[in-house]
């Protein structure tokens, strides 16, 4: 394949728009975490687990083939379900950091639980079989 051909399957796809909004939004999770992880008296490794973790999952869902997407959307789902059950039990500890970050967790792994369930409903949509409709149907 030709590198132009490429480049320009890679901006037909909007590849770079994602690309700069997921550099942007990892960004702000570092800002975010270097000025709020040392106020919940958190260590400093936490902030380079957070970058960590930003490189590592843009890779891991650049490089997921679209068939295992819906799979992969259920054990992340499955994932969120366990964090927001540990985050239940961790509200009422009496620590209020704790109580904010238990708060914020169950906040997240809602959200990302109904995305992930109408991503994967949509997707599965797209596999079903429209219903025959009209006059020259025999049913």
């Amino acid at each position: 394949m030709k590198d132009g051909n490429f480049l320009a399957e890679l901006k037909r796809r909007n590849v770079y728009k994602v690309a700069v909004a997921y550099a942007v939004v990892g960004w702000l999770l570092v800002q975010v975490a270097t000025q709020v992880l040392p106020f919940f008296e958190i260590p400093n490794w936490a902030v380079r687990l957070v970058v960590l973790a930003i490189v590592i999952g843009y890779y891991v869902i650049g490089k997921v083939h679209h068939a295992l997407h819906t799979p992969l959307m259920s054990v992340t789902n499955a994932i969120s379900g366990i964090i927001v059950v540990g985050a239940l039990l961790q509200v009422g500890q009496g620590s209020l950091a704790v109580t904010i970050l238990a708060f914020g967790a169950i906040l997240l792994a809602t959200i990302n639980i109904f995305g992930g369930f109408a991503v994967t409903r949509r997707m599965l949509g797209m596999f079903t079989k429209a219903p025959v409709t009209g006059k020259g149907s025999n049913r």
